[in-house]
């Protein structure tokens, strides 16, 4: 158990740092290119009107998170136990389930026509490692996490209405920089009808709640045991 847990608090480390390395090499060498009057980066909502960014940034915030618990527990000998359980309801309301349609719906788009996602001219600016590190490597880093952390899941209600409620924050976001910067954050979304749209975000927050449904299975498959004696706990 206890090299379980050192290999996690590595992994923890190494995924950090893998993400502010990324971070660094997007600001020196991608963001000036983006930050040119007319790119889609420089209207309004920044960076942040992309998924794949806030997604991101979540990561690296999680992981951030992880490697200062591990280091109050480790070092200072302290009970990090309010930010592990913060961790735990992060993690499986909103980065699973976030990180998995970042990484389907990206993927599949591309699959179908990458210049409705990601244009072919982006390879330039972009390398490969960065797009995987922002659309691929962040479902395989919390399946990793998920199998060598103890992460308590919350109640399947308390779970979805977290992963529900960020789906429609981001709705709610994407529909107000169309109507305020007068675009759509995803070319796609241009090419659709109302009506098209609106299936599109149903089709989205069906298969959102089935990722978190799928991340709560993963996770017991990987701590079974330890699932069903703290429910069990409970119910006495």
């Amino acid at each position: 158990m206890a090299s379980v847990r050192v290999h996690g608090q590595i992994g923890h480390a190494a995924v950090f740092i893998l993400y502010l390395c990324t971070q660094y090499y997007d600001y020196l060498y991608i963001s000036d290119f983006f930050s040119a009057p007319g790119s889609i980066r420089s209207t309004f909502g920044g960076r942040w009107k992309f998924m794949t960014y806030q997604n991101y940034m979540g990561h690296t915030v999680f992981f951030g998170s992880c490697v200062l618990a591990d280091l109050i527990e480790g070092v200072l000998g302290k009970k990090a136990a309010g930010l592990r359980k913060v961790q735990d309801y992060v993690l499986a309301s909103v980065l699973f389930p976030m990180s998995m349609i970042v990484t389907v719906v990206f993927w599949g788009m591309y699959a179908v026509d990458r210049e409705l996602i990601f244009p072919a001219a982006l390879d330039k600016i972009i390398p490969p490692w960065v797009n995987h590190v922002w659309h691929t490597t962040v479902v395989p880093v919390l399946l990793l996490e998920m199998y060598l952390v103890h992460h308590r899941h919350p109640s399947r209600q308390a779970g979805l209405t977290g992963a529900v409620t960020v789906g429609i924050v981001y709705l709610i976001w994407v529909l107000i920089v169309a109507q305020v910067g007068g675009f759509w954050v995803y070319p796609f979304m241009a090419a659709m009808s109302n009506f098209q749209f609106f299936l599109f975000c149903c089709f989205v927050a069906v298969i959102g709640c089935s990722f978190y449904l799928l991340g709560e299975f993963c996770n017991k498959i990987f701590w079974g045991s330890m699932e069903t004696s703290r429910k069990g706990k409970k119910r006495a």
